[in-house]
């Protein structure tokens, strides 16, 4: 089977870095013309660079996913650019390792914000072009922390289910018009996220092996992991699914502990 997305065009928002970067080489790969939009200009504009170093056609926008101004500012460099939009992955998000107790609103709210709001803000601007490539797809991309989580990380948690339940509810109403929306749920990925949590470890070696060694495939993900099943998502081998939340995670919520 090989998947090809020539002549679609995708927009990947927070593809600055980790999974964001990745669905964004792997959609240029397959063929697709990737807009790359980040709040940070420098790694967004490195990732639409190397798109176009491997020959692949990229450009980048900057913009805030939380802000509507921002988000409409896009959608009008979009279209300016193009008739459609075949693919949309709303991955842009932030975490906040904090209890409920230590929260304060402000961070809460920020959160959501971006995790959630956002996925409203720029789904909801980008209707007009998906609605007009005839057969879009939109990938949401939550966490596994939706469905299993742990302490002290209640904010993000709760944002992340908020993305599911959207995608449920949005398969439904977008379905009529042609339109596919489906959630990722990843678990550990290697990403900068990963590596700055690594880095403010004792001993960052052995918190990785742990790491590790509670995934029944021995490792944790990495973002071509995630950009692949975004990649197939937006194909036409995926054209009768939607409104399903797939979970990658090496198996790590298979486990019980004990």
């Amino acid at each position: 089977m090989n998947v090809r997305l020539d002549g679609r065009v995708a927009l990947v928002t927070g593809a600055g870095e980790g999974l964001g970067r990745g669905c964004a080489l792997a959609l240029a790969e397959a063929g697709a013309e990737v807009v790359v939009n980040d709040l940070n200009a420098e790694s967004g504009q490195a990732t639409a660079a190397e798109i176009r170093r491997r020959g692949g056609r990229s450009f980048f926008v900057q913009a805030d996913v939380a802000r509507q101004d921002e988000v409409e500012a896009m959608l009008t460099a979009l279209a300016g650019r193009y008739q459609a939009l075949h693919l949309l992955v709303n991955n842009a998000g932030f975490n906040l390792f904090k209890g409920i107790e230590e929260t304060t609103l402000e961070e809460w709210n920020a959160i959501f914000s971006v995790d959630a709001a956002g996925v409203y803000l720029v789904t909801r601007a980008m209707l007009p072009l998906l609605k007009a490539a005839g057969g879009a797809s939109i990938v949401n991309i939550a966490s596994v922390h939706a469905q299993m989580t742990i302490a002290n990380i209640t904010a993000y948690a709760a944002a992340k289910g908020a993305v599911v339940a959207m995608g449920r509810s949005l398969a439904q109403e977008l379905g009529p018009f042609g339109i596919r929306v489906n959630t990722i749920s990843p678990g550990f990925m290697d990403t900068p996220l990963l590596a700055r949590w690594l880095a403010s470890e004792p001993d960052p070696a052995a918190t990785l092996a742990r790491v590790n060694g509670y995934h029944p495939l021995g490792r944790i993900g990495k973002p071509e992991d995630i950009g692949h099943l975004v990649t197939f998502l937006a194909s036409d081998f995926a054209g009768f699914i939607t409104g399903a939340n797939i979970v990658v995670d090496g198996g790590l919520t298979t486990r019980l502990m004990h």
